[in-house]
């Protein structure tokens, strides 16, 4: 199916990065305390991190759901490789460009790294294992055309959240991840096939309100309850997604809105490495000011992989470390690609199940990875 544009899943993805791209920068700036770990920090850091991520992933449930059609082995096949493709170049690329300018400026940077193929592999780094992850659920996913069907899926992702919630406890990243995550894209399908409906726009603004006023409590009172995030998740999500909906149906899309829509992407892959560069140059400088590096940090994190990717559209096709699947087409069916990419995606889950089953140390896993290479 031919993919046309959904404004309102455009503006989420915008008020999405927008709170990554926030939470991201702050964080860095109370781990070099530059700013204190103050009430407000703490409220807004975690508030946001109840829905931000998980907004990310329902909107790519939706699209998966209303513009792709996989249920058949072939389908499948081809889906997993075109994914693998365009998640997992963007993927390496920038994840090695993060480990290389943290083992750089290793004095400068808040957060240690461990070697490369345990980042690359085993224990992605912020904001990268959203991608990682996604990966994994495209692996595990099809389209459904039954609404029996939708539903089975969403028992199955809310059994693996809740095992999650109850403590379950793999050791292995890409699956407890997905067990966390597969949930909130099955949310998304939920929408493309109209089995959620929208609330309306006095509805969505009362309960966003009475989210951030729990929220709050949540922080003061110090309540603790089982399953706390992914409640107050579900009903931030669920206010900001009918919220956003009819503001967008509304009225037409602006010029600014196509345009920060249009650099999401870039903006949630560059935004760490440009926010990083400006507070190390600054803190080797010598400047401390709170004013100054909020006006630079933020300022970079968003024009500065602006500017990137407008050099990288220039120089094509080096914008291909952004948008793969631009230079890589993908036939149901046919060629060997698909088939190879495919195997490598079986080979990593290969891997990972062996960790589980002989329950070896990272350690032993390499070795014995790079003995049978």
């Amino acid at each position: 199916m031919k993919k046309q544009r959904d404004i309102w899943i455009d503006n989420i993805k915008v008020l999405a990065c927008v709170l990554v791209v926030i939470g991201h920068f702050l964080q860095s700036m109370v781990k070099a305390d530059i700013i204190p770990k103050s009430f407000g920090y703490n409220w807004f850091d975690t508030t946001i991190y109840y829905f931000h991520v998980p907004l990310f992933f329902i909107c790519s449930g939706y699209l998966f759901q209303k513009y792709y059609k996989v249920q058949t082995k072939e389908q499948w096949v081809n889906n997993v490789a075109k994914k693998l493709v365009a998640l997992g170049i963007p993927y390496f690329v920038f994840s090695f460009a993060t480990w290389i300018l943290k083992k750089v400026f290793s004095s400068y940077v808040n957060t240690q790294i461990g070697g490369l193929g345990q980042t690359l592999f085993l224990n992605p780094v912020s904001p990268y294992w959203y991608l990682y992850t996604l990966f994994f659920i495209f692996f595990i996913s099809f389209t459904v055309e039954k609404n029996w069907h939708v539903y089975t899926l969403f028992m199955l992702g809310l059994a693996c959240k809740f095992m999650r919630i109850m403590g379950m406890r793999t050791g292995i990243y890409a699956i407890d991840r997905t067990m966390d995550s597969w949930i909130w894209f099955v949310w998304g399908i939920l929408f493309a096939k109209r089995l959620i409906s929208f609330m309306n726009k006095v509805l969505s603004t009362i309960t966003l309100l009475v989210f951030i006023f729990v929220s709050l409590l949540v922080k003061v009172v110090h309540i603790e309850f089982v399953g706390r995030s992914f409640a107050l998740g579900s009903i931030a999500c669920y206010s900001i997604i009918s919220l956003i909906y009819h503001v967008s149906v509304a009225r037409d899309e602006s010029a600014i809105q196509k345009f920060l829509s249009k650099y999401t992407m870039p903006v949630f892959l560059m935004h760490t490495l440009f926010a990083a560069l400006t507070r190390s140059l600054l803190m080797k400088l010598g400047i401390l000011s709170i004013p100054v590096h909020f006006a630079f940090g933020i300022g970079m994190s968003f024009i500065g992989p602006i500017l990137a990717m407008l050099v990288l559209e220039k120089l094509k096709p080096l914008d291909f470390i952004v948008y793969p699947t631009k230079y890589i087409r993908f036939q149901n069916g046919s060629g060997q690609l698909p088939k190879v990419i495919s195997i490598c995606a079986m080979v990593i889950v290969y891997e990972y199940s062996d960790i589980l089953i002989k329950n070896l140390v990272i350690f032993n896993v390499y070795k014995n990875y790079y003995m049978v290479i």
